[in-house]
């Protein structure tokens, strides 16, 4: 066993921990997936090293066999399953939408495009840490969007009472809206059936309900999208330039 085999697995090893930890744990997943790749991919290659300077030990085998096993589960699990496209597209008109504050209060598309320009995220729940760093990356991006007089409001089909905490943590600069229905999602073409892993729900209590994926879109005052997007993975989502050049 060389040292370089060792810390090849180590690596590995220690990413694992910690992002079962910082997830099921702590429940404070605040880093991106592709950072823990790259960490994963680093392993890897020492492994390799090892592997060619040891003529394929065990250790080397087990570290390349550890990264193989994180690539497959991390791609299974951050997919996303349900609606093949996005619906809407830019210069389509808003659909018809309803939604309630935290606070009880119903709103419909018509606040959104009475306070145009307007950031609408569509987010999974708030059992998710993917949406816990969503919520986080538009916080980060409020600086530059208002500036821009742009109105954000966050939105899923939790109810009122589980969507308390979130709009506590991200204060008034985020408006956080409940109950969007399954109707509303398939509309849009971004209905998750699939929703909450089982992990989730036995963890933290997720319902068993299909759910939004993560979609970002910005409307203006005459009701019109100006930018739309929906992510692919549950820890992916667009730069806020993207974002910017649709005003």
């Amino acid at each position: 066993m060389t040292i370089l085999g060792l810390i090849g697995c180590v690596l590995i090893l220690s990413v694992m921990v910690s992002y079962l930890t910082m997830t099921f744990v702590l429940h404070q997943f605040t880093y991106k997936t592709w950072i823990f790749d790259g960490v994963v991919g680093v392993g890897m290659l020492i492994g390799a090293a090892s592997w060619l300077l040891e003529g394929g030990s065990w250790l080397a085998w087990s570290t390349l066999t550890l990264g193989i096993i994180w690539f497959l589960v991390t791609r299974i699990e951050l997919r996303l399953v349900g609606s093949k496209d996005l619906h809407l597209r830019v210069g389509d008109r808003v659909p018809a939408m309803a939604f309630v504050t935290t606070e009880g209060t119903p709103i419909t598309e018509h606040e959104l495009i009475a306070n145009a320009p307007t950031l609408l995220t569509l987010y999974r729940g708030w059992w998710c840490p993917s949406s816990k760093v969503q919520m986080q990356t538009i916080l980060d991006q409020y600086d530059q969007l208002s500036p821009k007089g742009v109105s954000i409001y966050a939105a899923s089909v939790d109810d009122p009472e589980a969507a308390t905490p979130i709009q506590e943590h991200v204060g008034k600069r985020i408006t956080i809206l409940c109950s969007v229905s399954e109707d509303v999602l398939k509309t849009f073409g971004v209905l998750d059936k699939r929703g909450a892993p089982w992990y989730d729900r036995i963890l933290f209590g997720a319902p068993e309900q299909p759910i939004a994926m993560p979609t970002t879109l910005l409307i203006n005052n005459e009701g019109r999208i100006m930018f739309a997007s929906r992510s692919t993975r549950v820890d992916d989502g667009p730069r806020v330039a993207e974002m910017l050049a649709g005003l």
